[in-house]
């Protein structure tokens, strides 16, 4: 094979050279809510509130999808972005409890959609395997599994020899758990996006908010081309950005790496285990793996801080280099093939590991999605959840657990 496609999302490539596009803004607008940010959660809000009957103008300073969520895991998972007990720790076991349930809804309802609307991005149920590559790694994980059945989740622990008979993985065990699935993350925000303009939804690409101004009545935005008033707006641009500084403190950002093997033959692949689940390591970052429908191993993680500029392009290929040798120490039969595709992404999560949706006090008249790291489809549509019934006023017991105020 060629020169690896540093820098190039294995996702975005995969788009047809023609694929949708949306105007600049330009002129001045007087909507319902506007948008700022076209990823998962952006489009999945416009789409929540047109369909709700709200006049949307959405605004992304680039291109849709094609930030987070195009170097993303592409996985929908029911469960926040961090342990079950670290959330517990935090939070204690009723709380703890609606939040798995409010994320494991989020995650079916987000899959029924995407079949609803007929996206075309390949949904594909998946369990999760989450093993322990060491004793110490293995107790933790069968904690984990005990708190997890004492609060009556579905999940069960496979031995040594169930691994190696699932994955070909040698560890000291896992937990499986059953329910989740894997998409084609950018053909997925784009579908939503366009199911968003079908109902009435103003989307501009190219296009960033300058400046803000809250009055009494709306919120402005002013862009390059124009200005819009809304009754309401929503930042849903994962990280609050220069234009909501103080939020900052709030948030720890992080650059995730992943790479893409090409296409393997029968051969190695009769190596890797019966590939009917997402595998994920216990390692502080971890590592995940999934497959994809021409045969392709997918493994990223080992998130580190986020790089100067001016190095980004030396540390991706370092950490390329380091992605495949731990590919290669989990699966030999790997060693010696070169990736296809090695790319890089912001991560932005909380201190708790939860995202943050819902109001802030400091802002009236807005609404926040913020902070989803490595689950940022099925938790982007959670937020869509959520914000709907903000904006209508019939907030549900549960969303403020993932507010501010938490």
């Amino acid at each position: 094979m060629g020169t690896p496609h540093f820098g190039v999302s294995y996702w975005i490539d995969r788009l047809p050279r023609r694929r949708p596009s949306y105007t600049r803004y330009r002129g001045q607008n007087d909507v319902d809510v506007a948008i700022i940010g076209g990823g998962m959660a952006g489009c999945a809000i416009a789409y929540a509130l047109s369909t709700a009957g709200a006049r949307v103008c959405l605004f992304e300073a680039d291109r849709i999808g094609q930030g987070a969520i195009g170097s993303s895991t592409a996985l929908v998972m029911q469960e926040p972005d961090v342990d079950f007990q670290d959330v517990l720790d935090v939070h204690g076991l009723r709380a703890t409890r609606t939040i798995w349930r409010m994320t494991r809804r989020g995650a079916l309802d987000f899959v029924a959609a995407i079949r609803r609307l007929r996206i075309s991005c390949q949904p594909e149920a998946q369990d999760s395997i989450y093993f322990a590559s060491d004793s110490k790694s293995a107790q933790r994980l069968r904690h984990e599994l005990g708190l997890r059945k004492k609060a009556k989740l579905e999940a069960r622990w496979l031995t040594v020899e169930q691994l190696r008979r699932e994955t070909n993985v040698e560890a000291e065990g896992a937990i499986r758990v059953t329910g989740n699935a894997q998409v084609e993350p950018l053909r997925t925000c784009l579908g939503f996006a366009a199911a968003a303009a079908k109902r009435g939804a103003s989307i501009h690409e190219r296009s960033p908010v300058e400046r803000i101004r809250t009055g009494r009545e709306h919120v402005e935005l002013r862009t390059a081309g124009g200005t819009v008033r809304a009754d309401q707006l929503v930042i849903a641009t994962g990280h609050p950005g220069s234009l909501f500084k103080p939020l900052a403190r709030h948030f720890r950002v992080a650059e995730t790496y992943a790479v893409a093997t090409p296409p393997l033959g029968a051969r190695i692949r009769a190596g890797l285990g019966r590939r009917r689940a997402m595998l994920w390591d216990t390692a502080d970052p971890y590592h995940y793996l999934r497959w994809t429908r021409d045969g392709r191993i997918i493994f990223g993680g080992g998130d580190r801080s986020h790089p100067h500029p001016r190095s980004r392009d030396r540390v991706l290929v370092q950490r390329t280099g380091q992605l495949m040798y731990e590919l290669s120490v989990l699966y030999p039969v790997i060693s010696g093939i070169q990736p296809e595709y090695a790319w890089s992404g912001p991560s932005v999560t909380t201190a708790d590991g939860l995202p943050y949706i819902g109001p802030h006090r400091n802002y009236p008249r807005h609404l926040f999605a913020l902070g989803f790291g490595g689950n940022g489809l099925a938790q982007g549509f959670l937020a869509s959840r959520i914000l709907l019934r903000h904006y209508l006023g019939e907030p549900a017991k549960g969303d403020e657990l993932f507010g501010f105020a938490r």
